[in-house]
């Protein structure tokens, strides 16, 4: 009769330590020898502006609010917009922004990472804003655009509308 066959202690950690550090070993090889992809460029343009909005159906309710302008230079549109305001506050356009047009957002909602917090309008200055969007090919293409100081808030329409646009990166 045979004697039953058992592992001792020690082949029971080296069978450990190989289960546990062969998938780390496997991950950390793939991670130095996979080439990196460039992200994308977005080429969209910037502007802080401010827009008329009419919550209700009431003309006296129509209010000017400050907003944060982006424009779609390119002749292909772009889908699933996010913005982020100095890396704090974000919103999303899940419908995106047709190939030459532009789309205006009032500053009001963008919200913290958590939801818990609105952007202060009066209270912050914007000086870092990052738009991601999906582009034709599927890829997120992503832009940053560092804001100039002291920058007015102007009312869409006033002459001149086509200056105060920041290009990114």
């Amino acid at each position: 009769m045979q004697a039953k066959r058992t592992i001792t202690s020690r082949q029971l950690t080296i069978l450990m330590a190989v289960l546990i550090a062969g998938p780390i070993a496997c991950g950390l090889l793939l991670s130095f020898f996979t080439p990196r992809m460039p992200e994308p460029i977005l080429p969209a343009l910037v502007k802080l502006d401010a827009i008329w909005i009419t919550p209700t159906e009431k003309p006296e309710d129509r209010r000017l609010v400050p907003c944060i302008s982006i424009k779609n230079p390119t002749v292909s549109p772009w889908r699933n917009l996010s913005i982020g305001l100095n890396d704090q506050f974000y919103s999303l356009e899940p419908r995106g922004v047709e190939a030459g047009e532009m789309i205006s957002i009032p500053l009001e909602v963008f919200v913290a990472r958590n939801g818990s917090v609105r952007f202060p309008v009066g209270n912050r200055d914007i000086k870092l804003v990052t738009v991601f969007a999906q582009v034709e090919t599927g890829l997120r293409a992503v832009s940053e655009h560092t804001m100039p100081a002291n920058k007015s808030v102007r009312r869409k329409g006033s002459e001149g509308d086509d200056e105060g646009w920041v290009s990114g990166n």
